[in-house]
């Protein structure tokens, strides 16, 4: 058989994956002359399920099957008169847009044209900023985040421009946008927590779903397309397996000690740790052919300790108390490392079952089903405060979908999507909530100190919440001439009932210092009373019109125009008044533009683009007024007397009211970038890019009439006590340049990224609460918001990880040296940046005060040491606190933390038991160097450890596992 080539381009686009993340496949085809061969009959033939699209070329030549599952095609053209063209062993993973370009021969000059796509393309028809994560990148690399479990944020932090943040169920901040701006899929369908903008996964990993159910995941961090909407920083889209005609299975378990593990370098004790995450999945065809199934099973169950580091009183101050305090006194326990620390471990156990089935089902060759469904169920105990009170919570968070899609002619595509997503969450406190004995020290459910660590339960618990999230999307593609166009829209229907009676319910006491908690001398005190339950209902809707067009060969520009409107919520039972509801904001148009220019034959691009990305306003930013009356009602009191707290708090005037902006507007993110990226051989690629994003319109809370710290007669209106103000004012500014090496050479593949950026805002998140608020979260001067532009929370200048898998030759002749593989995942970045504050009251009564700028004051010490912080001899605490009345002058943001430095490893060794049956043995080490990672310091001067480190990141640890695959 003679093979002739007379013209094969094989271009992989960036992926354009949007509310459809399948892959797509198209080209032309033409006769030797060059001429487009009308009629010929195009099969796309999935290799794994056998499942065939089959499709004839129009007048121009053209074809498009898109919508297709990531795995191995096989692309076969015929037409009588011509040769068979053959493409084997076209491997699509998610969201790839792949071009092939074939010209066919007369019958009479060859049998056959066969050719293969395994060479590694660069991305050339997209300006949009992705990383995509193959099955083997998922399933391979040792994933222990944040020390609970594998969980798809490994993959994620491997990404450019991606800062991993430390704030609870908000994992990473994205190219300059909030943590909370990140939009999470399975399947093409949303998977967001509609009230604060949260990972809805949570549970003991905080996983969306098993990692042994995902073929593979793409991360679309800058720029995207006019399909994609609803948040303006990046989007985390996961793909599950599916069923083939090949059974197909995987029986699995991760075990971990703490006799394998190092003990924390702050820590006197190693905690206790037992978990077992172990679980089954299966797959195979119902009808060969025609449908198929898929389900996983997950059980993780842990037992273990959480170590704590409290700061305490010591004896001698304990014989210095009021008797009003005493009660409260009480539930510190004494230091037991330190003068004044407290380090142990806290129970803490979790049990989590996480599940997923798919059914797929081919109509026909031109119509295609599934359903899928994803449940999981965590219930955790565990303890929180200073005194370890203990909780539990329960989080169920499932969801259902179906799909259809439907290619009526060879170059159009129907994609018709129906979800429900509904997410339970309920916790409740075990221990009683109420701190001390009233009769001394009045209702307290919470008391702050600074110099000490927060007494009492969580501020967000206890709560019952229900979230419900229906949505119906369409998307209608096709091509047409030089043009790939693309037209959709997306209508959401959010259903949320929730309330929380937390410690805010039961009195929260603050003091400015130690010496005042003894002395039973509060600052201020407030307490809500009422009912916080209620029912927000809202909706989402969008459309977009997009065109990939090629006016030339080797350029492709992206137009498209996306329009968003979100209602303003209301409350189902009319609990909320109109005075506290913002008007709607229907201006939210989106254009986006994004050009590729290829600048050689297929090796260098250069892409860029510009867009507008609007994000919503979580539900949670209008919920905030249920602590509006009447349905709830605030009392606040500056210097309170025990026990009655609030014998100086007047009863007729309103107070930790919340009251939203009436012109709120919609918060929006301009994207701009510039790649250059060229093609390594047939194996690898290397980029570099400026990404920049500029955020406008950003939420914030203001307290334009004072804090609790504030004498009522002091404020600007009298007849109010606290009111917080819900803004839509915040600026931020990203800038960062951005550098990606892929490579696949043999059997090592390895991928490399380093960001280098700054960070700029006037804060970093909006309060989700009317009282104790953390003092990160509001202004140092309510009248001057520029004395807040600083570094963003979630600033890291520098950030560089290198993750490899490498399948190890034959090591010996013997059957031992066979089967052998090593992965491992290095990450080096900068430390996080805090504020140094006096631990006084500004002027308005909140205590957000810093400290004062004195050159030379400071000592600056070594940032991997354990004291990084210390003031310097001459200098005095008292010389560093502003005088009362005045504020501090050091800016926010100034001080960075100690770098981070990880190196995580894994060993394989897989044993062949028959045909098509592995057994897979695992070692992982996690920071295998056992490299000591600090924690922040204590930023509050008033602290007896002020610019001290008390506590540091995880230590060695290890973990084993088995996997038998079929």
């Amino acid at each position: 058989m003679r093979h002739h080539l007379l013209c094969v381009l094989l271009s992989l686009a960036l992926p354009t994956w949007s509310q459809n993340i399948g892959a797509r496949l198209y080209g032309t085809v033409r006769d030797a002359q060059q001429l487009p061969v009308q009629g010929a009959q195009v099969a796309v033939r999935n290799t794994s399920t056998g499942k065939t699209v089959t499709l004839v070329t129009d007048g121009q030549g053209r074809w498009q099957a898109a919508g297709l599952s990531p795995g191995q095609y096989a692309v076969h053209i015929s037409k009588p008169g011509f040769s068979l063209a053959e493409l084997n062993d076209l491997e699509l993973t998610i969201g790839q847009v792949r071009g092939v370009d074939i010209v066919l021969q007369p019958a009479a000059r060859t049998e056959s044209i066969t050719v293969t796509g395994r060479a590694v393309e660069i991305h050339e028809t997209s300006g949009q900023q992705t990383s995509s994560y193959s099955r083997r990148l998922m399933n391979e690399l040792p994933m222990l985040a944040g020390g609970v479990g594998r969980n798809f944020r490994t993959q994620v932090y491997l990404t450019p421009g991606v800062a991993p943040s430390t704030t609870a169920h908000r994992p990473f901040a994205v190219a300059g946008s909030r943590t909370r701006n990140n939009n999470y899929m399975i399947d093409s369908n949303d998977f967001n927590e509609i009230e604060g903008g949260l990972l809805m996964g949570r549970g003991a990993s905080e996983q969306l779903l098993s990692t042994e159910a995902i073929e593979g995941m793409q991360v679309l961090t800058h720029n995207f397309k006019a399909e994609f909407g609803r948040q303006s920083g990046s989007i985390i889209s996961i793909v599950t397996k599916q069923g083939s005609n090949d059974w197909h299975g995987l029986a699995f378990e991760y075990l971990r000690n703490d006799r394998l593990d190092a003990r924390n370098a702050l820590s006197p004790i190693k905690p206790k740790l037992r978990s077992h995450q172990f679980g089954f999945n299966l797959g195979g065809p119902v009808l060969k052919n025609r449908t198929f199934f898929f389900v996983n099973n997950e059980w993780f169950p842990r037992r273990q300790g959480n170590l704590v580091t409290i700061q305490t009183l010591t004896p001698a101050q304990r014989t210095r108390v009021e008797p009003a305090v005493c009660a409260l006194v009480a539930q510190y326990p004494l230091p037991n490392s330190e003068p004044n620390l407290y380090r142990s471990q806290a129970p803490f156990t979790g049990d989590q079952w996480s599940g997923v089935a798919r059914l797929d089902h081919v109509i026909s060759a031109s119509q295609h089903v599934f359903w899928r469904f994803t449940r999981l169920d965590s219930t955790n105990r565990g303890s929180a405060g200073a005194g370890l009170q203990r909780y539990e919570t329960n989080v169920v968070p499932q969801a259902h979908s179906v799909q259809h899609a439907w290619t009526p002619w060879a170059t159009t595509l129907n994609e018709l999507r129906l979800n429900y997503t509904r997410f339970l969450l309920m916790d409740r406190f075990i221990d009683p909530i109420a701190l001390g004995d009233p009769t001394l020290n009045g209702l307290v459910g919470s008391v702050q100190v600074n110099g000490l660590s927060p007494l009492g339960h969580f501020s967000f618990m206890p709560r019952r919440s229900a979230q419900n999230t229906y949505q119906i999307s369409d998307d209608l593609s096709g091509l047409h001439g030089n043009h790939s166009w693309k037209a959709g829209a997306v209508l959401r229907r959010l259903h949320f009932n929730n309330g929380v009676l937390g410690p805010s319910f039961t009195g929260i006491l603050r003091f400015n210092s130690i010496a005042d908690f003894l002395a039973a001398r509060p600052a201020a005190y407030s307490r809500n009373v009422g009912d916080p339950y209620l029912g927000l209902r809202a909706s989402e809707f969008g459309v977009y019109w997009q065109d990939d067009w090629k006016p030339f060969s080797r350029l492709t520009l992206n137009l498209g125009l996306r329009y968003e409107y979100n209602t303003v919520p209301y409350e189902v039972n009319n609990k909320i008044p109109q005075a506290f509801r913002y008007r709607p904001d229907r201006n939210n148009f989106a254009p986006r533009f994004g050009f590729a220019l290829g600048l050689d034959r297929s090796t260098t691009v250069l892409r860029g683009g510009y867009g507008i990305y609007y994000n919503v306003l979580e539900l949670s930013f209008v919920g905030l007024t249920r602590f509006n009356p009447p349905l709830i009602h605030n009392y606040a009191a500056a210097n309170p007397q025990f026990p009655d707290l609030l014998a100086n708090a007047s009863q007729s005037i309103p107070s930790g009211l919340v009251i939203p902006d009436p012109n709120l507007r919609q918060p929006y993110a301009q994207h701009v970038n510039l790649t250059l990226e060229r093609r390594l051989g047939t194996g690898g690629s290397v980029s570099v890019a400026y990404v920049g994003t500029l955020g406008r319109k950003l939420p914030r809370t203001a307290r334009p009439n004072g804090g609790e710290g504030l004498a009522q007669r002091l404020r600007p209106d009298p007849s109010l006590g606290v009111v917080n103000r819900l803004e839509s004012a915040a600026s931020s500014t990203y800038h960062s340049l951005q550098a990606s090496w892929n490579n696949h050479w043999h059997n090592l593949l390895t991928r490399f990224s380093y960001t280098y950026s700054k960070s700029l805002d006037d804060i970093s998140d909006f309060a989700s609460t009317n009282t104790g608020i953390d003092r990160g979260l509001l202004a140092l001067d309510e009248r001057n918001w520029r004395l807040n532009r600083g570094r963003s929370d979630f600033d890291l200048p520098h950030v560089l990880t290198l993750a490899w898998a490498w399948q190890l030759p034959r090591l010996s002749g013997t059957v031992l040296g066979r089967g052998w593989s090593i992965q491992g995942i290095m990450t080096a970045q900068s430390g996080r940046v805090f504020t140094l504050y006096s631990g006084t009251d500004n002027l308005q009564g909140n205590n957000t005060n810093r400290i004062l700028d004195i050159p030379g004051s400071l000592l600056r010490l070594d940032r991997a040491g354990s004291a990084p912080l210390a003031i310097s001899q001459g200098f005095s605490k008292a010389m560093l606190t502003p005088a009362p009345g005045s504020l501090g002058t050091i800016g926010r943001n100034t001080e960075r933390g100690g770098r981070l430095f990880s190196f995580n490893t894994s060993l394989f060794r897989s044993f062949t038991l028959a045909e098509g049956r592995q057994l897979q043995i695992r070692a992982e080490s996690f920071n295998l160097l056992n490299h000591v990672n600090y924690e922040l310091p204590d930023g509050i001067l008033s602290s007896p450890t002020f610019g001290r480190v008390l506590a540091a990141l995880d230590p060695r640890q290890v973990q084993f596992g088995v996997r038998l695959i079929f």
